[in-house]
């Protein structure tokens, strides 16, 4: 009957809308995570050990995606200590992604034009940083875009 096609293609409609808002999402090339100290001078200076590290740089790239809106997204930054723990701020808010609701660290944007360009964010930790193995995860779009992992001694 007309009725059951017409529900037929409105069910073919919404799956073909989820994989195509799945395709747009931005996922990460490559991921590099440095930890550093900051100067007198305002020089930054990398540091393998957790007591002068006051901050992380993300370095990342962006995985070539032709769907993906050239645009500013939102990326969402997620930092979990040695233990564990999301390490949260005052201004930590929450987001969704991959259906869940999640608490964020830090949130930025970046441009993303599709050219393969490095991204970097900078990120203060508002504690001191602890001797073990951070997890850094970023997600954009409602997905997870990739993460990665930085060692202190």
């Amino acid at each position: 009957t007309p009725t059951q096609k017409a529900t037929t293609l409105e069910e073919q409609n919404k799956d073909l809308d989820s994989k195509v808002t799945i395709a747009k999402a931005l996922k990460v090339g490559s991921v590099n995570i440095v930890a550093y100290k900051v100067k007198n001078s305002g020089k930054e200076v990398e540091v393998s050990r957790a007591n002068p590290a006051k901050k992380i740089k993300i370095n990342f790239t962006v995985a070539s995606n032709t769907l993906a809106d050239k645009a500013l997204h939102d990326v969402y930054v997620r930092v979990l200590d040695p233990t564990g723990n999301l390490i949260t701020t005052t201004d930590s808010g929450n987001f969704n992604a991959d259906g869940q609701d999640l608490q964020y660290t830090y949130k930025t944007s970046i441009d993303f034009k599709n050219d393969g360009s490095m991204f970097t964010i900078d990120w203060s930790n508002p504690a001191a940083f602890q001797k073990g193995a951070y997890t850094v995860m970023l997600y954009s779009d409602n997905s997870t875009m990739g993460q990665g992992t930085f060692s202190l001694k």
